[in-house]
């Protein structure tokens, strides 16, 4: 399995964002980029421990045929050695996903994702991103 596909599966068993991530192939076309993105970032920041969450995921799916991603797999991985050495990462997976930004290690510098108005968080508030908008100027003086 290659690194991206691994990180989109790995992301969306850790956030639930099943849909997005896996299921609806525009969604997946539009997300792919993104995760790309995200798995560079991640790995730069992490360089060690980034990895060593995406071998054991890759360890717990390298079956025939590969598990369901639901939350009996994430349990599995939760139970691992290697998720309980590197949570800080899958902490972080799940943050810049929701909000195109993570911590680092030291939680004392907030990293950019790099795509604040495609967070998850904003769709599922009902709220379009602070600050940004796809509407012309001056959509907030006309009635909706």
């Amino acid at each position: 399995m290659d690194d991206t596909t691994a990180f989109m599966e790995l992301s969306a068993l850790l956030t639930g964002l099943y849909d997005a991530l896996l299921k609806d192939p525009e969604d997946r076309a539009l997300n792919t980029p993104i995760a790309e993105e995200y798995a560079r970032r991640l790995r730069g920041t992490f360089p060690v421990k980034f990895p060593a969450l995406l071998d054991a995921y890759k360890a717990l799916v390298a079956t025939t045929p590969p598990p369901p991603i639901d939350d009996t797999l994430l349990a599995k991985l939760r139970a691992t050695q290697a998720f309980t050495d590197n949570e800080i990462v899958a902490k972080q997976i799940v943050n810049v996903w929701y909000f195109s930004q993570f911590n680092d290690e030291t939680g004392l510098h907030i990293i950019d994702g790099g795509f604040y108005e495609r967070g998850a968080v904003w769709p599922r508030i009902k709220a379009h991103p602070i600050g940004f908008s796809r509407q012309l100027h001056g959509y907030w003086t006309r009635q909706p």
